[in-house]
């Protein structure tokens, strides 16, 4: 959803400036809860008219204030809002829809029908289906529930997205958004035993994990590409390899223009080109101030300060926006900026997720490497051989090594579901997770569609999948955690020399400490020893002192656990107590099969057909499992590229080698039609807030057409022959005219181009959570800029995140989590995230994610107006400006703070109706200014 808000300054400022005020004269909201409040400030939030409108059932909300100017509020009239009338052009938009302002972003457009089988689902939905819901529906139901099967079993069948909402003479088995009235769920559930799948005399129940991605799956609406009655949705293989996409990248010649004067450099006679096709013009430039918020914001996600602000506005060199530029460019802080960015479509986090929510400790280091290579404009081609394969690179020296080291920890720092009985089933699972996040991330292909069968509609078979999961089944993951239950797939780190220069973090222990855990472990182990040996069949005799059998199954599988916990605290520190230099990352697996695990690593559980190990403890082709189950296996696939994608690529890979270093040169080639498009197209994405493709994550056939194809293919272009700099793609970008364009709202053209596909404005976007963290800080005087080394999960050290026993850190500790340095150093976790960032549609670290979401919705009005970090904050910035002398001067430098501009006449004279110009007063005026739209946007 996309928010347009061109034609406004203060949506929300009047809203909570009212609010304000009201505190200050005395009135307060009795204590009715929080329903009773929220629907309080939503009936302040409506007194500036707001139209939200939707042109279609598939189209994008958009909110349109009614008026261009600024409204007033007066103090002495809080209740009162003056409302502009409606411009002719405003009048004329169609509206078939109105929603609340504050409830839009959140709410669907379309309840999703029971029978509707034609509804229209993002693209990384029917991923997520085709990842996580088809191999299981395949696997366990096929047998008794598809059109193969014969007689579909009680009427069911589940090969069809039709068959599903029907269901069976049950009724339905999937209601879409409604898992409670599901019958598939409380089928896998075991809910019910008459409706039991699989069924319990089988002996198996499906794991968790899988019923909770079936819950996700409903929630989500069901998304299902199979179409009707067909078992699966047929392309056309030669019309999908045309995929404008797949073409090879071409150096597109520079259009003519009719307005010769407007363009300043060819990304504008490109964009004016395709405005004056369509009869459009593009709006004015930004005024200087609004264009200086928006540069610091989009390259160090900073407001700039009091003094730069000066030096900009009152500069006359023509080239002084250049130079601004270029500084910030060079500032450490677009590394944290744009590193954040990367961190989005790398999925990072510092704990695994799923099943067991384990700690993973040293995450942070990919967290540096990646701002370190962004600082350093790493060229790009560089970045994702380091990342894919930077352990099987030659390197300078063992520092050099080292950081190339690190940053395979792209492949380590994923999701991962640690109690996983099948250490098989984990391995493949873990490869899996690898491929759908190399092929999203550099590719935009969704490769791991492909798993089960050829991919539904892109050009890539299940031989191709095969073929890269071998590359990966035959590479170790090195993510370090004491893993589930039993410390069944735990993994190591990769110890480094003293010589690295990286720095040990995480709390020391003493040497006593040392010695005393060592001792407990030899304990547990002896007992646990004891307890197996004892309660094997052939130490029991009839009639005699069973004491094994006095240990229970579960102290048992306590001890185990325990025991793996320990030995991987251990593993983290010197004898003396001071914390190991390790890492996260990634190397290749022996050719021959190395000596059996001990400690009860790897060990299997229930459900795992006998299996004690993966199978996949070398480097070796991958069999190809027949519908994606480990237990059908099928023909040794040769370890590979993606047979059309790779073209005529030639990657021959050793016999000793992975083949990550192959498949990694691949990506990173020029003659590849993908990689160079697709982050060209995710730089444009995080400057303009849209895409030229707008499906950023998928450049498949289910994704968008790209807007502006040859602007594409020239960036591109450019990109590669500038050596793949990001800066310098940036720096064109952001130096060409069409960035500087004011946001004003043209009727005219928003008649044409309703969602300013063409760019014929300036894109409003709502700033992300850490910018907007970042700013108030900013504002406050309390930002610390300086890098913080580790985090609060490299502190905790090795655990689960919560949980009654053995925890490293609790939830609360993460979702409390503050300070005073960047958001971005904030804790990372899976599952639970700091209130200050989740709050604000904070990326979800389970997969690739190239554009976050933007919601507005109440919580959010809430933790303005009620988060203690807030209020600390308003207070703090109230007495920064309290040191000026008198009023009028406060208040321009409470507006410069906070919008970068001076107050408008309006917004001045409103202020000085509050008559009282003391602490509480400044603090009410500044929590008005941090809450408001002009703060929380950027046009």
């Amino acid at each position: 959803m996309k928010i347009n808000r061109s034609h406004t300054r203060h949506t929300l400022w009047i809203a909570f400036a009212a609010l304000f005020a009201a505190l200050l004269l005395g009135w307060s909201f009795s204590s009715t809860g929080d329903s009773q409040r929220s629907q309080q400030i939503l009936e302040l939030e409506q007194k500036p008219s707001i139209r939200v409108t939707a042109q279609s059932v598939d189209s994008d909300v958009s909110v349109h204030p009614i008026a261009d100017k600024p409204s007033v509020l007066f103090a002495d009239e809080v209740t009162k809002v003056i409302e502009p009338e409606i411009p002719d052009a405003m009048q004329t938009q169609p509206m078939p829809r109105v929603l609340q302002p504050s409830l839009a972003m959140n709410q669907p457009i379309e309840t999703v029908g029971t029978h509707r089988a034609d509804i229209t689902f993002p693209s990384e939905e029917f991923a997520f289906f085709e990842k996580r819901i088809r191999p299981v529906l395949v696997t366990h139901c096929y047998e008794c529930h598809s059109e193969k099967s014969g007689v579909a079993s009680g009427g069911l069948r589940v090969d069809t997205r039709s068959g599903l909402l029907k269901g069976g003479i049950t009724g339905p088995a999937v209601v879409p958004e409604n898992a409670r009235k599901s019958l598939l769920l409380t089928a896998i559930r075991h809910a019910d035993p008459d409706l039991a799948m699989p069924p319990e005399d089988s002996g198996e129940q499906l794991p968790e994990t899988v019923i909770a991605d079936f819950e996700q799956w409903i929630k989500m609406g069901a998304p299902d590409p199979r179409g009707g009655d067909a078992t699966s949705v047929a392309y056309d293989t030669e019309s999908a390899k045309e995929w404008w996409a797949f073409q090879s990248v071409r150096s597109p010649a520079i259009p003519a223009v009719k307005d010769s004067l407007w363009p300043r450099t060819n990304i504008d006679r490109f964009i004016l080109a395709n405005l004056e096709q369509q009869g459009l013009k593009p709006v004015a430039d930004a005024e200087k101030s609004t264009l200086l918020r928006r540069v610091y914001l989009d390259l160090i996600g900073l407001p700039p300060t009091l003094e730069e602000q000066d030096q900009f506005l009152s500069a006359t060199d023509p080239r002084a926006f250049e130079h601004v530029v270029d500084y910030l460019l060079a500032r450490p802080q677009f590394g944290e900026r744009w590193g954040r960015h990367w961190l989005d479509v790398a999925r990072f986090a510092e704990t695994t997720g799923r099943d067991v929510n384990l700690t993973m400790p040293q995450a942070w280091r990919y967290r540096d490497y990646v701002i370190d290579a962004f600082n350093k404009d790493l060229p790009f081609d560089q970045f994702i051989r380091e990342q894919i394969a930077g352990d099987l690179l030659r390197s300078s020296g063992v520092t050099d090594r080292t950081s190339k080291q690190i940053a395979t920890g792209f492949l380590a720092v994923g999701p991962k579901g640690l109690n996983e009985t099948d250490p098989r089933q984990f391995a493949v699972e873990l490869a899996d997770e690898q491929i759908a996040t190399v092929s999203q991330a550099f590719l935009g292909m969704t490769i791991s569609c492909a798993r089960c069968h050829d991919h539904e509609f892109d050009p890539i078979t299940q031989r191709d999948y095969t073929a890269l999961a071998g590359i990966f089944l035959s590479t170790e993951t090195h993510y370090g955690t004491p893993g589930g239950v039993r410390g069944r797939n735990a993994s190591d780190l990769i110890e480094v020399p003293d010589s690295a220069g990286i720095v040990a973090v995480g709390r020391s222990i003493s040497r006593e400490d040392y010695a005393q855990k060592k001792q407990q472990l030899d304990t547990i182990s002896q007992r646990l020893e004891t307890a197996l040996r004892e309660r094997a069949p052939r130490s029991r005799q009839p009639g005699g002192d069973n004491n094994g059998m006095q240990v229970s199954g579960f102290d048992i599988v306590r001890m185990m656990t325990r025991c793996q916990q320990i030995e991987s605290e251990l593993a983290a520190f010197n004898p003396d107590g001071s914390p190991k230099p390790m890492i996260m990352g990634v190397s290749d697996k022996p050719t021959t099969a190395p000596r059996s695990r001990q400690s009860g690593r790897m060990i299997g559980g229930p459900n795992t057909r006998g299996r004690t190990s993966s199978g996949f403890e070398t480097i070796a082709d991958s069999p190809l499992f027949l519908r994606g189950s480990i237990d059908s296996e099928s023909d040794k696939i040769p370890r590979g590229l993606p047979e059309f994608l790779s073209g005529d690529t030639d990657a021959r890979i050793p016999r000793s080698s992975s083949g990550r270093l192959q498949l990694a040169e691949w990506i990173a080639s020029e003659e590849n039609t993908l990689t160079s498009r697709v982050i060209v197209n995710r730089i444009w994405h995080w400057l303009f807030g849209k895409g030229l493709v707008e499906s950023v994550d998928n450049f498949g056939t289910t994704g968008t057409l790209p807007s502006n194809p040859e602007l594409l293919d020239h960036l591109a272009s450019e990109f590669v022959a500038d050596g793949w700099s990001i800066k310098r793609l940036i720096r064109r970008i952001i130096l060409s005219r069409v960035y500087q364009l004011a946001s004003t709202y043209d009727g005219a053209n928003y008649a044409l181009d309703p969602d300013n596909k063409l760019l014929w404005k300036a894109n409003d976007r709502r700033l992300d959570a850490e910018t907007i963290r970042d700013s108030i800080l900013a504002a406050s005087g309390q930002l610390k800029l300086e890098p913080v080394t580790g985090s609060l999960i490299a502190n905790a050290g090795d655990g689960p995140v919560g949980g009654d026993r053995f925890q490293a850190i609790r939830e609360e500790e993460i979702v409390s989590a503050g300070g005073d340095s960047r958001s971005l150093y904030l804790p990372i976790a899976r599952n639970v995230q700091p209130e200050s960032l989740a709050i604000f549609d904070f990326a979800d670290p389970s997969g690739v994610l190239g554009a976050r979401d933007t919601t507005i919705v109440p919580p959010q009005a809430l933790y303005m107006l009620n988060g203690d970090f807030v209020d600390m904050q308003a207070k703090t910035m109230a007495i920064r400006v309290m040191k000026e002398s008198d009023f009028a001067s406060r208040f321009s430098q409470a507006c410069r703070l906070a919008y970068c501009r001076e107050p408008y006449a309006e917004e001045l004279a409103a202020a000085r109706k509050l008559r009282r110009n003391d602490l509480v007063t400044w603090t009410m005026i500044c929590h008005a200014l941090l809450s408001s739209a002009d703060f929380l946007f950027v046009d």
